[in-house]
């Protein structure tokens, strides 16, 4: 009789608990918002987990486990997608992602007035009479008291190192004019000068190339160029690149990308700011700011803009870090990589030193290195904003660096930066991030081993897939066999660097391609370059994901596939555990999921509770 009442009671307090949990209001008690079944979850945690499934419920991950444990966690509106024995993987973060935000490249883009022409891209010009020719024509379209900002060719021709204002007096006589060579160094006319001057740019600016008169040639490097390219562009209409944003993140979202960062522009803070308070963002954004790029009253942006680190738009758009401009330039420029070992000057590019040029002191034009320059000298370059960073207490991300000798300018900079007196804030709340990192050196390793707790490197692909420069693979042109040296995965992670693979090019260099070229070392030519670096594919991932997520200092919410982390995730087309290596890029993918929400979906997926 007691083992019967005791069922009895049993019953009616289920029962009661159930009728409570059923008038309990959703805010209380909710089931997941979708679940992943009968697949292989690949969490690239720490320990490389492999589950069933996974159940996501308010933008973040509920629960990792078995798949009749999860589909208790799912109700009558829950979404359910049968896997049936395909991949889930973290979303993938891209860094180098400047040339996917739409205003990334803002301060060099082509423009008159305030108009973007050919959405800010390079203007044509292979050699000096058809560039001379397009530069006549942009000047042509501006109206009375409108400025002109033109974006060279990446592979401009090499005599145009040599212009002065003379040249571009002829082209332009009273139009203002810039011509961006590289990030770093311009070409101003008389009428663009007497602006920039009138603006408050000094004379004495080391960065203001001067004749033997002291007067100014018209060539500008660093952060004279940075004054002029920033402070003096009109801002362009929002509209054409908020729709040029969206058809960004619709092809990242298509390969699998969740998450871009990168250095970024105030346009682009602008931007998403618009198109969060819409709802419009479909990928989080994760910028480096480019406030004191190439700026020289640093300290004055530091006072009024305060330590932003850390600070973000409802979760899709949070500040990494702030940007300064890059040492170097890339394969194709004739400024080239600026490495210690030197490379083959081609006719494709050209160039004068062979260990290429040092962009934050156009020492094409200034005639020095950064070791030759004065205290003073050093003060008015990206140096000095360096410095400036670490005293309030930002770190620096997105910073563009080629070469072994670029990387170690700026590893020898954040050292001095770290042993200055009078931080503000001295503890870092974020790492530094430096992109590209395509050519190694001893000296580059050492110094980057010494200051690797405070500094994470992001590796580009270029010698799987080459830059073309006339219709030619300069890389290989100019490095040679000395491309099996570069990269060296294995030897940067026995160093005990923490590194991952960039990206940022949907279409070239999506994820699955780039952890098919680390795992093959094989390029989209079956060459083989560094065999010896190649890594398996539990690393491969860990490079695309947790990795990239430690770069900019978000592993703990980013990054791999665990309990409470941010819901984005990855559905492969098959099981990326098995699929051939030479295989692994033709994984499409199926579903992207950005904070619990479906940016993507392919056919190829069982879905039920639509």
């Amino acid at each position: 009789m007691k083992s019967f009442l005791l069922i009895v009671s049993i019953f009616w307090l289920s029962l009661a608990g159930q009728i409570r949990a059923q008038n309990l209001p959703p805010e209380v008690l909710r089931y997941a918002d979708m679940v992943f079944l009968n697949g292989k979850v690949i969490t690239a945690d720490e320990r490389f987990t492999v589950a069933e499934a996974v159940a996501v419920r308010d933008g973040k991950i509920l629960a990792v486990g078995r798949s009749q444990d999860i589909i208790r966690m799912a109700g009558p509106k829950s979404l359910r997608i049968d896997l049936q024995g395909k991949s889930v993987v973290p979303g993938f973060i891209d860094s180098d992602g400047d040339n996917a935000f739409a205003g990334g490249d803002f301060y060099k883009y082509t423009q008159v007035g305030d108009r973007l022409i050919n959405k800010g891209r390079r203007i044509r010009g292979d050699d000096v009479p058809e560039l001379k020719e397009t530069i006549r024509q942009h000047v042509r379209m501006a109206k009375p008291g409108e400025s002109v900002f033109l974006n060279a060719p990446k592979a401009f021709p090499v005599e145009a190192d040599k212009w002065t204002r003379k040249e571009l007096d002829e082209l332009a006589p009273t139009t203002p004019l810039l011509i961006t060579l590289t990030s770093s160094d311009a070409l101003a006319n008389s009428a663009m000068l007497k602006l920039a001057f009138s603006a408050g740019l000094p004379l004495s600016n080391f960065g203001v190339i001067k004749d033997k008169n002291g007067e100014a040639t018209g060539q500008l490097s660093g952060q004279s160029a940075g004054f002029v390219m920033w402070n003096l562009r009109p801002y362009p209409r929002l509209e054409p690149l908020i729709q040029d944003q969206h058809e960004i993140m619709k092809e990242f979202a298509e390969v699998g990308v969740t998450t871009l960062t990168g250095h970024a522009t105030g346009l682009d803070m602008t931007l998403w700011n618009v198109m969060a308070h819409k709802n419009e963002l479909k990928i989080r954004f994760r910028p480096a700011i480019d406030f004191i790029r190439q700026n020289p009253l640093g300290e004055q942006f530091f006072r009024r803009v305060g330590n932003l680190v850390d600070f973000h738009i409802g979760g899709m758009v949070k500040i990494v870090g702030a940007a300064i401009g890059p040492v170097d330039d890339g394969s194709n420029s004739p400024s080239g990589i600026l490495t210690h070992e030197p490379r083959k000057i081609i006719p494709e590019v050209g160039g004068f030193d062979p260990r290429g040029e040092d962009k934050w002191l156009s020492s094409q034009w200034s005639g020095k290195k950064f070791e030759d320059l004065t205290p003073e000298e050093r003060n008015q370059t990206e140096w000095l904003n360096v410095q400036l960073a670490r005293r309030y207490g930002w770190n620096l991300s997105g910073i563009h660096n080629m070469g072994s000798r670029a990387t170690e300018i700026i590893l020898l900079s954040l050292d001095d930066a770290t042993r200055q007196e009078g931080m503000l804030i001295p503890q870092l709340f974020k790492p530094n991030g430096l992109d590209h990192n395509l050519v190694w050196h001893p000296k580059s390793i050492e110094l980057a081993k010494k200051l690797k707790d405070q500094v994470r490197f992001g590796l580009n692909a270029e010698i799987f897939d080459q830059r073309i420069s006339r219709g030619r693979e300069v890389t290989f042109a100019q490095f040679g066999e000395n491309m099996h040296t570069m990269q060296p995965v294995k030897d940067l992670f026995a160093a005990g660097l923490s590194i991952h693979s960039e990206g940022g090019e949907p279409t070239k260099k999506p994820p699955m391609r780039r952890i098919k070229w680390l795992v093959t070392r094989r390029d989209n030519t079956d060459r083989t370059w560094g065999a010896k670096h190649a890594v398996d594919r539990k690393t491969a991932l860990w490079m695309t994901t947790l990795n990239a997520a430690k770069f900019i200092g978000e592993e703990k919410e980013l990054g791999s596939i665990e309990a409470g982390k941010l819901a984005d995730l990855v559905v492969l087309g098959g099981d990326f555990l098995t699929v051939p290596d030479l295989e692994l890029e033709k994984l499409r993918v199926l579903m992207t999921v950005v904070d619990g929400k479906v940016v993507h979906e392919a056919p190829g997926l069982k879905v039920a509770g639509r």
